[in-house]
């Protein structure tokens, strides 16, 4: 049975107030909003035996991935409001948005990040790594509740993996992420790589921009080759497309399709080791990108750049009625455009690559720029 999108938001708020764990999240371009529930508060993790439920990893491989294993299942059809859709077609005056909203980060942070960034160049320089993705956290008060924001997400995000997630010992999260870290169906593969960031051109219609530079098409045909790479070193067959654009809201990011059509024997957790972090999130070469992260960020990225998403919902108790997703055996996403919400504060993370290219006073404007795309809907 499908419910109307307001009884599965009442449902929402009902989980909040019993202190129940939940996650409601919908995919890309498509209309149904799925509810997840259990019925006690207990805290699973998920290995390689774990049955159906949802994954929420954080960036580190050194805790282990939660699972929320349902106790109860509800779906809704999401239709936008004309508003909302009228807004998406709107043209966006972007470069008017981020200098306004620029105020909203601080100076102690720009200077904190841009010689974060430095550093890293420095680095790079001396042949330590190629690439280092670097993060950071801005928290804006907000009069909204969680339920609220996941609304606005779903009405402004149709191509991308929204969700809102509670666990009542881990917190809040609530996201619009556009990047897809596997799928795999019938023992085929599809994953991607996403990487480089451009202010959209609303004011061009062409399908690839002109203002992609070298920084950044080198940035994606490293993510793109080490993503390869790592899965030939396993074993498997590689095909992919050639870098193409695609637009997320304010921005335009290069992205390359990856397939593989028979992963044969290996498990999940065999591709999950092998995708993720990718150099999108994290760095090239990874271990020493990775370091360079822990040693220098001044946060913990808790569940940002970390994965979510379904496991096995083939095994899914007939009862809970898992409606057209029987033959799907993992969808995970990366945990990008993110926030984690508390007691009215959203802390909003985002972040950028850096590789030899990169300047930093642009790299901090780049996360302003990402940060608007999650903030406008605060």
């Amino acid at each position: 049975m499908t419910y109307a999108i307001e009884d599965l938001l009442e449902h929402i708020a009902g989980f909040f107030n019993k202190g129940l764990p939940f996650v409601a999240f919908k995919s890309p371009n498509e209309a149904q909003v799925h509810l997840l529930w259990q019925e006690t508060g207990a805290l699973h993790h998920f290995t390689s035996k774990a049955a159906f439920g949802f994954v929420m990893a954080t960036y580190s491989h050194e805790k282990a991935p939660y699972l929320l294993k349902p106790d109860g299942y509800m779906n809704a059809t999401f239709e936008p409001p004309l508003t909302a859709a009228s807004q998406k077609k709107a043209p966006l005056k972007q470069h008017e948005k981020v200098i306004a909203n620029a105020s909203e980060h601080s100076d102690t942070l720009r200077i904190a990040h841009v010689n974060l960034v430095q550093s890293a160049l420095d680095e790079i320089g001396r042949n330590q790594f190629k690439k280092v993705v670097l993060a950071r956290a801005a928290s804006f008060e907000t009069s909204k509740t969680p339920v609220a924001i996941f609304k606005g997400l779903l009405e402004s995000y149709d191509s991308a993996f929204c969700y809102l997630w509670h666990h009542p010992a881990l917190g809040t999260w609530i996201g619009a992420t556009p990047e897809r870290l596997l799928y795999v169906e019938n023992k085929s593969l599809q994953t991607a790589a996403l990487a480089g960031t451009i202010k959209r051109d609303t004011a061009s219609a062409a399908l690839f921009s002109e203002k992609w530079t070298s920084k950044e098409i080198e940035e994606q045909a490293m993510v793109a080759l080490d993503i390869e790479t790592r899965l030939t070193a396993i074993g498997l067959e590689v095909k992919k497309t050639n870098a193409y654009q695609v637009n997320v809201a304010q921005v335009s990011h290069l992205k390359t399709d990856i397939n593989v059509a028979q992963i044969g024997s290996k498990s999940l957790t065999d591709l999950i080791d092998a995708l993720h972090p990718s150099p999108a999130i994290c760095g090239l070469p990874r271990d020493q990108a990775h370091d360079f992260i822990k040693q220098n960020e001044a946060m913990d990225r808790k569940f940002y750049t970390g994965y979510l998403g379904l496991v096995h919902p083939h095994l899914a108790q007939p009862h809970l009625g898992f409606k057209g997703l029987h033959a799907i055996e993992a969808d995970l996403y990366v945990n990008l455009r993110c926030m984690e919400y508390l007691s009215g504060l959203a802390t909003v993370f985002v972040g950028s690559g850096i590789t030899s290219g990169s300047l930093p006073e642009k790299e901090w404007e780049e996360t302003i720029l990402k940060a608007q795309t999650i903030k406008k809907v605060i």
